[in-house]
């Protein structure tokens, strides 16, 4: 009977634990007010699914440019929402701001640029803030 009784507690246990489930993955892989970033020599995204979220990131770029780069830049803002404003700095190795985004509303913009030999155009960091963002940025920097 004792063992009648353990086997029936170790069925009724695994049909409790087989059948308890997570939270639901995420549809875009993304994590509510979790930036997803990839810092690479090659690659720099920084990804965002934002719920009123307030930050300000800063990066210091593995890839290292140079005149014969060709860089190709990219930032996409859907399902914005609220009255904030959130920007994006592009810094070279001076700390110096040589370009900027604004992020009002929704919003797509992609670039490629032949860099010079003038230093002052190859990004080294970027920062990234934002006062109650609500939506999704995706942002992405590659060197070719």
């Amino acid at each position: 009977m004792r063992v009648l009784i353990g086997n029936g507690l170790l069925v009724a246990c695994m049909l409790i634990f087989w059948n308890c489930v997570g939270p639901e993955d995420p549809i875009d892989g993304l994590l509510e007010d979790l930036p997803a970033v990839v810092n690479t020599v090659d690659a720099f995204t920084f990804n965002l699914k934002g719920n009123n979220y307030s930050f300000e990131e800063e990066y210091t770029l593995s890839m290292k440019p140079d005149s014969n780069s060709v860089l190709t830049t990219s930032l996409i803002v859907t399902n914005w929402s609220g009255n904030d404003t959130s920007r994006i700095f592009m810094m070279n190795s001076g700390d110096t701001t040589y370009s900027w985004f604004q992020i009002t509303g929704n919003l797509t913009y992609s670039s490629i640029d032949s860099l010079t030999a003038d230093a002052k155009y190859y990004p080294t960091k970027l920062l990234f803030e934002g006062i109650d963002f609500s939506g999704i940025m995706q942002f992405s920097l590659f060197k070719k």
